[in-house]
């Protein structure tokens, strides 16, 4: 029991302790938050970014061609954002596919850093390049 009079409390040690705890532990926090933001943003890009070129990849095959060898570039708007992307067309070994790489990128530039990147293969299904899918080449469609 304490002595009548006697000063009962924390100590200055034991509050600047109890502070420099909070401290840390509160940091701890702000910061896993913070980085959970950024890893959310960046996730949301990624996402939308793959999208836009899974829509690229899909319209180059359903466009029923042989896609031809070269690069192009071109803009799409998806999420109330433009997205730029780069197809690169290029052969492979077997000589009835080709080799199609989609870079998706947030600006115009080449220098912009690559959001996201797909590689998918076109064959010719026994066409010439450039022929309709299920027409050979002289035959009226």
């Amino acid at each position: 029991m304490p002595q009548p009079g006697a000063a009962r409390g924390f100590t200055l040690i034991e509050v600047l302790v109890a502070t420099a705890i909070i401290g840390v532990t509160l940091g701890a926090i702000i910061r896993a938050t913070g980085l959970g933001a950024a890893n959310e943003t960046y996730l949301r890009d990624k996402t939308f970014a793959h999208w836009v070129a899974m829509n690229r990849m899909a319209e180059i095959e359903s466009a029923r061609r042989y896609p031809p060898l070269g690069r192009k570039s071109g803009k799409e708007e998806m999420a109330g954002r433009q997205w730029y992307w780069t197809t690169e067309v290029k052969n492979t070994p077997d000589q009835d596919m080709r080799r199609v790489e989609i870079r998706i990128r947030e600006k115009r530039r080449r220098s912009a850093p690559v959001i996201t990147e797909l590689v998918g293969f076109v064959t010719r299904f026994g066409q010439t390049q450039g022929t309709p899918i299920g027409q050979t080449q002289g035959t009226p469609r």
